[in-house]
């Protein structure tokens, strides 16, 4: 009985050390995590941004929405060329992925009407096939969104697109494709509209009619 007692003993202490150890190491990892997730998000804003000025840091502010009785809120970036005129803004939005959830950058013009370009910036995807959706290399999908009007939903198809607001899906990952088109159109419904009104020179402008 002493001898399992004692063995219990040392079998908390060490439990209570490793969870020290464990907690030591994620705070020292934390900053380094804070920073390398930082360093993505300003890489991917001045990709969807191209005109923003490198000089200039985006100015962050919120948008609040409420969505099935619950409050969403998405970080929106404020981008200025190097005159101080508007470059454009960066939405940073989330949707359900096939294996986790999707976070991505909408880079949007002055006046919100064209998407200036997208970038998936968290993902667990398929290798290989649905992890197409982060960049263009070896697939166009990304691309496709570039230079789109934001006036109306887009459309998956597995063909070539016949009409504008149509996406061609990456070949044997539809669901992922599927799923970053719902959130740019999430972005695109309910976000779009509560933008600030500017056109390239920072003045303001009539807001657009509502999307359909």
């Amino acid at each position: 009985m002493k001898k399992f007692i004692d063995e219990s003993w040392l079998v908390l202490a060490m439990g209570i050390v490793f969870a020290c150890l464990l907690a030591g190491a994620q705070t020292a990892f934390q900053d380094k995590i804070k920073f390398n997730e930082g360093k993505a998000m300003a890489e991917a804003i001045a990709e969807v941004v191209p005109d923003l000025d490198p000089e200039t840091k985006p100015e962050l502010s919120t948008l609040e929405d409420q969505v099935k009785g619950k409050t969403v809120k998405n970080d929106v970036y404020k981008c200025l060329k190097a005159d101080g005129s508007l470059a454009g803004w960066a939405i940073k939005a989330e949707g359900v992925g096939f294996m986790d959830k999707i976070t991505l950058v909408v880079g949007l013009s002055p006046d919100g009407s064209t998407i200036l370009g997208i970038k998936v910036v968290d993902d667990t995807e398929t290798p290989g096939l649905g992890d197409k959706i982060r960049h263009e290399k070896g697939h166009p999908y990304p691309g496709q969104y570039t230079k789109k009007s934001t006036d109306q939903a887009f459309e998956l198809v597995k063909q070539t697109p016949i009409t504008d607001n149509q996406i061609q899906a990456i070949t044997g990952a539809t669901y992922s494709s599927q799923f970053v088109m719902d959130i740019v159109n999430d972005v695109l419904a309910r976000l779009v509209p509560k933008l600030p009104r500017e056109s390239d020179d920072s003045a303001m402008i009539e807001s657009p009619p509502e999307r359909e």
